[in-house]
């Protein structure tokens, strides 16, 4: 697995302060290769002088979190995908009409299709129809196997 540490440009701290993991759902904030604690919901990130800096994540989406510090946006995760991207990835939730099955497939299916929204090396259009296409299979595939169990 490719090594998806990026260097994070935030002015006047001490030390390299970089981010592990920003291409999935979870991540790391790293001081000089150190794992941060979060506290609060902030990072402390030293700064020179002997100050030092609270660097908060805002945002819903898992993954899909924005890195700021001082009301400065400092990284962006998944900022190549569209809206339409982040909301088509939930369609795999609908199995959860198909019961306790349907639901732990489309949670399955979820966590997928979020690896895909994110990867920007992927084309846009396989971006929007990968999480339709997973849907339309979870759903034949739940349909099926509760057709058999009748």
């Amino acid at each position: 697995m490719a090594d998806d540490t990026v260097v994070l440009d935030i002015p006047r701290a001490k030390g390299t302060v970089a981010l592990q993991g920003g291409e999935g759902v979870f991540y790391k904030v790293l001081i000089d290769d150190e794992p941060v604690k979060r506290r609060k919901g902030t990072w402390a990130i030293p700064l020179r002088g002997g100050a030092q800096g609270k660097l908060e994540s805002r945002g819903l989406l898992p993954g899909f979190q924005r890195l700021v510090m001082d009301d400065r946006e400092v990284y962006r995760m998944g900022g190549h995908a569209s809206t339409l991207e982040k909301v088509l990835m939930f369609a795999p939730l609908v199995l959860i009409a198909f019961g306790f099955l349907g639901a732990v497939l489309g949670v399955m299916l979820f966590f997928m299709n979020v690896f895909a929204v994110k990867n920007a090396q992927m084309p846009r259009a396989v971006r929007i129809a990968l999480p339709i296409a997973n849907t339309v299979a979870g759903g034949l595939l739940v349909a099926v196997l509760i057709a058999g169990a009748n």
